[in-house]
């Protein structure tokens, strides 16, 4: 009787942990897409957007200089053809 309980307890410990770690990982997703709203939030004016006063910007710019040192290495290492035909289209 103990073994049964004993494999129903390290099957619920196998649930919990699996449910623990997609949290972590829904977590670390939603902070990823939140620091990249807020990037572009601060620096929308690259893309053409209404950016807020600029006082606001550079007050936050200590705190943004991961985020921009990411959007840096991302945009070395962007490859898209289609953006270039785009591009050379004028669309």
């Amino acid at each position: 009787m103990s073994d049964r309980w004993s494999r129903l307890l390290g099957v619920l410990k196998a649930f919990s942990q699996g449910f623990r770690e997609r949290a972590v990982d829904t977590i670390e997703k939603e902070l990823s897409e939140m620091e990249g709203s807020f990037a572009l939030l601060l620096y929308s004016s690259l893309v053409g957007l209404p950016s807020p006063p600029p006082l606001v910007g550079l007050s936050l710019l200590p705190y943004m200089e991961r985020e921009i040192s990411i959007m840096l290495a991302k945009s070395r290492h962007l490859d898209d053809i289609w953006a270039l035909w785009a591009d050379l289209a004028d669309l």
